[in-house]
């Protein structure tokens, strides 16, 4: 009964295994396993992205990224880094896009809320360039549309 067990587990697997296989090209698996956080679409990339910048893995976000030199996006990339290693508490809350058909466009709309127990909550809304590449989908510009918007208010009770 036990070695049954076994069999159907194994079995279960090679069934999952050849699912994927069948369901995406071998090349989209292989690269998948190989390196994650390339993933197969705008979407997956860009809440990967936001996901190292949560984490502080901000070597792991850099590889997600192909921003010219010394450029305006560059150095949004680098104020959110500061930003980020300055709070140890803030957090990223959700990521919204803003795009409903994010498959024919270049450009894709983001909303990012941010929370911390040392601040409000913060809200930015970003644009957001992605290109094609052999490995999958990379930012190649990151623009922030609006200043950061707090909600809920100041720490008094008021609003903002």
């Amino acid at each position: 009964m036990r070695q049954s067990r076994y069999v159907w587990l194994i079995g279960i697997s090679l069934l999952c295994l050849i699912t994927i296989v069948v369901l995406k090209t071998p090349q989209a698996v292989i690269s998948t396993l190989a390196d994650p956080q390339y993933g197969n679409s705008q979407r997956k990339t860009i809440q990967q992205f936001w996901k190292y910048m949560d984490l502080r893995q901000i070597d792991l976000a850099c590889d997600l990224l192909s921003l010219p030199k010394g450029s305006a996006d560059e150095s949004e990339f680098k104020v959110w880094e500061t930003l980020m290693n300055k709070d140890p508490m803030l957090s990223l809350q959700k990521v919204e896009f803003m795009n409903p058909d994010m498959e024919g466009s270049q450009d894709v709309i983001v909303r990012v809320s941010w929370t911390s127990s040392l601040e409000k909550v913060q809200q930015v809304t970003f644009s957001m360039s992605l290109a094609k590449t052999e490995k999958g989908w990379q930012i190649q510009g990151i623009k922030r549309i609006n200043d950061l918007s707090y909600i809920g208010g100041d720490q008094d009770g008021g609003s903002v």
